[in-house]
């Protein structure tokens, strides 16, 4: 409901392509051939920042992202590329977040939740054993390092899988159609392109790759194991 009513906000003058029709309908027959069942994607949203909480987020130019029955293209990548060409940037992406990160889900507790039942439930019981109900003051100061380490560990784990939806990509639809569109985009000179590149992320960019890692990763698997027909 949050992320309804947060991208609500968004749709206002929300630009359009003549492609979004044969977009929708190639995702729609990606999601058959890569077997996500219940899939039903009904429109296509151009944009440069989702609701993600109280903040947003940037949509990556190499990447599109899904909410709800939307998926999100970023729209400073509007008519740069061909429909085919979108076809392996949507694969892989439905691959990570239809695939991939639902079965994170239990990983995602245990980096982000279960530190702060731990850290909350030590504080309290030494508060009890030890009688000194000061003790449970420490529970911010023992909560905000487990948070960090887990936050860390947990972009870590969404950067790897990102990696992973390309090859699990490529062993689809083969590795040279991804492999070809990246290397486009990563002549486009875009800036958040450029900033993973040189390291410049920051936080807000900790779980993506770049796209010279992908690239890399994608060169890196054997062509002929890379492909199978479906």
């Amino acid at each position: 409901m949050a992320n309804s009513q947060g991208l609500s906000r968004f749709r206002r003058s929300l630009p359009t392509s003549p492609d979004d029709p044969r977009l929708l309908e190639m995702a729609s027959n990606l999601g058959q051939q890569l077997d996500l069942l219940g899939l039903n994607l009904r429109d296509i949203r151009w944009m440069e920042w989702i609701p993600a909480g109280r903040s947003t987020r940037s949509v990556p130019s190499d990447w599109c992202m899904f909410l709800r029955h939307s998926m999100i293209l970023p729209a400073r990548m509007m008519g740069k590329l061909t429909i085919e060409e979108w076809r392996p940037v949507i694969a892989s992406s439905l691959v990570f977040e239809k695939k991939i990160k639902r079965s994170m889900r239990g990983t995602t507790f245990l980096l982000t939740g279960l530190p702060l039942i731990v850290s909350l439930g030590g504080t309290i019981t030494a508060a009890i054993l030890l009688q000194m109900s000061w003790i449970i003051f420490l529970y911010p100061v023992l909560l905000f390092p487990l948070a960090i380490l887990g936050g860390r560990r947990y972009n870590s784990d969404l950067k790897k899988a990102r990696v992973e939806a390309d090859t699990q990509t490529s062993t689809v639809i083969g590795k040279d159609p991804l492999l070809q569109v990246l290397k486009k985009i990563d002549m486009m000179g875009l800036a958040d392109i450029d900033r993973l590149k040189s390291g410049r992320g920051g936080r807000r960019l900790a779980s993506l790759p770049s796209i010279t890692e992908r690239i890399d990763n994608l060169q890196g698997l054997s062509s002929l194991a890379s492909f199978s027909s479906i």
